[in-house]
C-alpha cells in the first residue's frame, strides 16, 4: 500500500505482512479472543488490498462463557483502530469470524 505519493525522497508504503502483525497483535490484546492456530494452509488473519482498499479478515475462538457478539464486536473495533493508529490508514472492511470456542 502506498501511503505517499513519490517525490524527491521517494515514497511511503506498508507491506500487507504489517497489517496481518497489528490484527494478530489485537486479537491478543482482547481478553475472550484467542486466534485459530495457523496452519499450512490458513492463517488466522489475512489481508486483501483490492482497488485501494485494505478489507482484513480474521478468524478467531471465544472462550467458553464469553458473549460471542460482544467479543467479536470489540475485536474488530480495536484492529479498525489499531490499523488507523499505527499506520494512518483506514480499514474498508474488518471482519470477524467466529469459528469455534475455546474451553
Amino acid at each position: 500500500v502506498i501511503l505517499d505519493k513519490k517525490n524527491e525522497n521517494g515514497m511511503i508504503a506498508i507491506n500487507k505482512s504489517v497489517f496481518e502483525s497489528i490484527a494478530e497483535i489485537s486479537i491478543g490484546d482482547i481478553e475472550n479472543a484467542v486466534a485459530v492456530k495457523e496452519t499450512r494452509f490458513s492463517k488466522p488473519v489475512s489481508v486483501k488490498i483490492d482497488k485501494g482498499e485494505l478489507l482484513v479478515t480474521a478468524d478467531i475462538k471465544v472462550k467458553y462463557g464469553a458473549n460471542v457478539n460482544a467479543t467479536a464486536e470489540l475485536l474488530q473495533n480495536k484492529i479498525y483502530e489499531n490499523i488507523l493508529f499505527m499506520t494512518g490508514y483506514k480499514a474498508s472492511d474488518v471482519t470477524v469470524n467466529v469459528t469455534g470456542f475455546e474451553i
